[in-house]
């Protein structure tokens, strides 16, 4: 490999991971071997999963705006939480890996609205929140 080269290390992952990395005694984005003694070694953390998803009104097709989604557990409800794009039904929410639930919020979304179906989740179609 060529020394004067300027590399970076990153990892290959999903998109939708957050990694970073943790520990490195080298910038990853500037290596140049032939400022390395023996090699880079570094460490990387998945930091966060991003949920993403788009949703509609049932009706009419259209995203429902001002819709507000919340991602928790059954022991805290809300963990984090967003605004459904108004102009494309997209949303997204940072998550650690594990189980959680995905809910309207209370209130003025939770009056207005409904989830009727769902996909690609390990909850049966009649169960009152997604997972």
């Amino acid at each position: 490999m060529p020394e004067s080269t300027l590399f970076t290390q990153n990892m290959h992952v999903p998109e939708n991971w957050l990694v970073e990395s943790v520990r490195s005694l080298y910038d990853l984005d500037n290596i140049r071997l032939e400022d390395v003694d023996s090699g880079v070694h570094s460490e990387f953390e998945l930091e966060y999963l991003l949920l993403e998803g788009h949703c509609f009104e049932a009706s009419m097709g259209n995203p429902p705006r001002g819709l507000q989604i919340t991602l928790g557990t059954e022991l805290e409800p809300v963990k984090v939480d967003t605004i459904v794009m108004a102009n494309l039904g997209y949303f997204q929410l940072k998550a650690n890996p594990g189980a959680w639930t995905l809910r309207l919020r209370q209130g003025r979304s939770a009056e207005i609205f409904d989830i009727v179906r769902w996909g690609f989740t390990s909850r049966p179609s009649h169960s009152q929140h997604v997972v």
